[in-house]
């Protein structure tokens, strides 16, 4: 069989099941199997596979038909021109998270800020990013999730950034508090969904994606709340605290850091024009 026959296979198998991305998914599931990116598969529709291939294809073919994220089938997802790891048990980086690490990136280089937190930090996206691009930065990420911490050294060492960025596992921020740490930035994209809304999700996240990553309780706020109060432990003065935030979180959140002696809220819209980021300074 050739990439154009079983390509023909493929789409038929994934738009049975309405996967709207049934082309590109497909063309990336082929250039993972024969290791040839996607320009290759496009341009060279005769060229023959053998079964062994063919199978290798289907069975993945397969795993997308059963909704299974496409970034897990391939091991990787691009985040700020990056190719992290990804593995099922850590949240997938989505691209409106790269609204708070470049707002965060722009204020570490404005501020001289060299110490870094990212809690609940997941595959590390986060914190490797801005220690990607702020060369001075050494960044400390915590997750609970032991899946979250292989994954985050795995990345840590893709990006050879093990001389400035640590993974230690942790229930939020009790770790760092413990050792009596202190942080110029706390950043983090805490689960954040309701928990009456997690079974209207698309079957690939919900079906797929770590609960513990996805629900932030009954209404939604109960890792800011957590977060806000134990940051205060470990920001200096004048530290920067920033969160990713539900479109719909704003007020609420704002609330929970006005409460807890943080100013200077402000709050930054994404790409689609919806509250996405929060950033506030400790008094």
């Amino acid at each position: 069989m050739n990439i154009g026959e079983i390509l023909l296979q493929s789409y038929q198998i994934l738009k049975s099941v309405k996967i709207e991305s049934y082309l590109l998914d497909s063309q990336l599931l082929l250039g993972k199997v024969l290791n040839k990116d996607k320009l290759f598969i496009m341009l060279n529709r005769d060229f023959n596979i053998n079964e062994e291939q063919e199978n290798e294809f289907l069975q993945l073919v397969e795993k997308r038909r059963n909704k299974m994220p496409i970034k897990y089938i391939l091991g990787e997802c691009e985040f700020m021109s990056m190719d992290f790891i990804v593995k099922p048990g850590v949240l997938i980086p989505r691209p409106d998270t790269e609204i708070l690490v470049e707002e965060v990136i722009n204020i570490v280089k404005e501020k001289g800020y060299t110490r870094i937190c990212d809690v609940c930090s997941g595959s590390g996206a986060i914190g490797i990013s801005i220690a990607r691009f702020v060369e001075s930065a050494k960044v400390m990420l915590y997750d609970i999730s032991p899946d979250a911490i292989d994954v985050s050294n795995l990345n840590i060492k893709r990006f050879d950034l093990t001389h400035r960025v640590n993974v230690q596992a942790s229930d939020l921020l009790k770790v760092p508090i413990n050792q009596n740490m202190k942080f110029d930035v706390i950043v983090s994209n805490p689960p954040y969904i309701r928990e009456d809304v997690i079974p209207t999700l698309m079957e690939d996240v919900k079906n797929y994606e770590p609960m513990i990553a996805l629900s932030g309780g009954e209404d939604g706020l109960d890792f800011y709340r957590r977060i806000t109060k134990e940051s205060v432990c470990l920001l200096e003065k004048g530290g920067l605290l920033a969160f990713e935030i539900g479109y719909d979180q704003r007020e609420e959140v704002s609330e929970i850091l006005l409460k807890s002696g943080f100013k200077e809220i402000k709050c930054i819209k994404d790409l689609s024009g919806n509250d996405r980021v929060i950033k506030a300074t400790l008094e």
